[in-house]
């Protein structure tokens, strides 16, 4: 499979500024998971983990290429496993709310409304003293939200309580594997 940055740019840009028509053009066709994992989600955590292993170098006055490895690492770990859980959650509570699961929609969700977080994370993975503006990763909720309006039906106004309790439970296991993996890379240094 060929792997098309000027796709992930276009892609991104739009999910960005118009996800409702993002979310519209795929409603009827998600992605491939194929397509959508090799071609948008492992190039951008590429990415990621580049920008905190230059921010690493650039950050220590002696740069510890352990560290710096460690750390790039840890974003990996820290998103894919983020990746398989969020599309097994998102997947399995929309049966408890009444719909019909699918797992490519499920995936495509996850997927592309993890998209901001990635794209904070490179810039506060390179400049690290901008953690601050990782809060705009949030704008992944809204992403998300939209994505389920558009991609799947739910029985009777179940919508907004299954959006709801999967960006709770999502933010949750992020919040979990990123404070237990951030633990474990610093009893080892």
């Amino acid at each position: 499979m060929k792997i098309s940055f000027s796709e992930i740019v276009n892609n991104s840009k739009q999910l960005m500024l118009h996800p409702k028509q993002f979310w519209m053009e795929r409603s009827g066709k998600p992605d491939r998971v194929s397509h959508l994992f090799i071609g948008h989600f492992l190039p951008l955590l590429t990415l990621v983990a580049a920008a905190v292993f230059l921010g690493e170098f650039f950050k220590n006055t002696p740069f510890y290429l352990g560290i710096a490895l460690l750390k790039s690492a840890r974003i990996i770990v820290l998103f894919l496993l983020q990746y398989f859980v969020a599309v097994f959650f998102t997947n399995e509570l929309i049966k408890t709310f009444g719909g019909t699961k699918n797992k490519v929609v499920s995936q495509n969700l996850v997927v592309y409304s993890l998209t901001p977080f990635f794209l904070v994370s490179m810039v506060t993975g390179l400049i690290p003293f901008l953690y601050v503006i990782g809060v705009l990763g949030f704008y992944s909720f809204y992403i998300f939200g939209v994505g389920v309006k558009e991609m799947l039906t739910f029985p009777e106004n179940k919508q907004s309580s299954y959006t709801i309790i999967t960006i709770v439970v999502n933010f949750f296991v992020f919040s979990f594997l990123s404070i237990t993996l951030t633990q474990l890379l610093n009893a080892y240094y």
